[in-house]
């Protein structure tokens, strides 16, 4: 008996305390910190002037009471809306990828809503550096309050990012990250790394002097700036190990080509022993529909992605390994982010990489993805 009362009383006791932090308000905290209400506020909504030391005692007080303000009570009494922007590739235009991302965006921006959060998205066609400019302008003029950003094509990216900083509007970079920038965050693969992992897993199912391919499937004669990333995790794993196979890149525009086999034809035909192909997106179904069709399934292939058209060919054999990035999931935590920067102010880590998940045909139905159903 006297054991079942104590738990009661520890039971009723964390009550109290989940209560006592419920209750706490503004007050407490400018009592405890010895200032002004007023002062409090302008720390917790980083406004206003606040000597660093004072901010520095006030956000100490504000951990150690584990305060959190009633963000739903405070935005519906201010009626102040805040505009997230997002400008990403148009899954339209051979980028079922981006798909995805967009299903975490439009996710995280339902559950945001009820807090006076808003969310605009922007897209433009990769390789298309001019749609990207024109989408650019048409989010500036909008003057939202942040903007997420999927830096693709490098020039053109660096120019949104140049206007961000002239006009003070925060941003995050998902997918990709472009170093030496004062984005808040970035959610996405390390591209070196991952490029480093498709190459040891194919140095491990290829004969010592098997060719290895790497294929830029492109748009337009815009080459992707994290391609080339990867392709230099992939190239940096064999020049660490004095590599014996020998690699041929080569990059070949499809938006325009409308004889993707004779290029297949002409680059992989060299010989007919068996070969290494790595194609650093998502777009390894083109090389594995042709390789399916043409019966050349001694080659091992990996490329990017959870889209149909990739576990299509993961099923049935012709490529060997997907490389997942979870594109929702990275989609869901930018706007998140943004709804805890605005709301919150916080901090983030500068970067925030996703796993790099290995999809095979065994263990492709126990990830969450668009996976067709069997």
């Amino acid at each position: 008996m006297p054991v079942l009362q104590r738990n009661r009383t520890s039971g009723i006791n964390n009550v109290m305390k989940s209560q006592n932090k419920n209750n706490l308000g503004i007050k407490d905290i400018a009592r405890k910190a010895n200032v002004s209400i007023g002062t409090v506020d302008r720390v917790l909504h980083n406004r206003g002037e606040v000597s660093v030391t004072t901010r520095e005692k006030v956000l100490k007080i504000i951990q150690e009471l584990d305060y959190t303000p009633n963000i739903l009570a405070q935005s519906l009494s201010s009626r102040k809306k805040h505009t997230i922007a997002a400008l990403i590739p148009d899954f339209k235009f051979d980028n079922p990828y981006w798909e995805n991302s967009l299903t975490g965006i439009y996710k995280a921006a339902k559950e945001i809503r009820k807090f006076n959060f808003e969310m605009e998205v922007f897209t433009y066609e990769l390789g298309n550096e001019l749609s990207m400019s024109l989408k650019a302008k048409e989010i500036f003029t909008s003057k939202p309050d942040g903007l997420i950003l999927a830096p693709l094509m490098y020039e053109v990216s660096n120019q949104v990012i140049a206007t961000c900083q002239e006009l003070g509007m925060p941003y995050i970079f998902i997918d990709v990250n472009i170093d030496d920038c004062d984005n808040l965050t970035y959610f996405g693969q390390n591209p070196i790394q991952s490029g480093a992992v498709a190459a040891r897993l194919l140095d491990f199912g290829l004969p010592q002097d098997a060719e290895i391919h790497i294929l830029k499937l492109v748009n337009q004669s815009v080459s992707s700036y994290h391609l080339n990333l990867r392709e230099s995790g992939f190239l940096s794993y064999f020049n660490s190990k004095q590599n014996i196979h020998p690699i041929i890149s080569s990059e070949i525009n499809i938006s325009s080509n409308t004889s993707l086999e004779k290029d297949f034809e002409r680059i992989l035909n060299r010989t007919d022993s068996p070969k290494g192909i790595f194609i650093p997106n998502s777009r390894g179904y083109h090389v594995a529909k042709y390789l399916f069709e043409s019966n050349q399934m001694n080659n091992c292939l990996i490329c990017y992605d959870l889209i149909a058209e990739n576990i299509e060919y993961l099923r049935k054999g012709t490529i060997q390994f997907l490389i997942c990035q979870n594109p929702e999931e990275q989609g869901y935590n930018s706007v998140m982010a943004f709804f805890n920067f605005l709301t919150y102010r916080r901090s983030f880590e500068k970067f925030n990489f996703s796993p790099i998940d290995i999809i095979l045909k065994e263990n492709i139905d126990f990830y969450k993805s668009n996976v067709p159903v069997k």
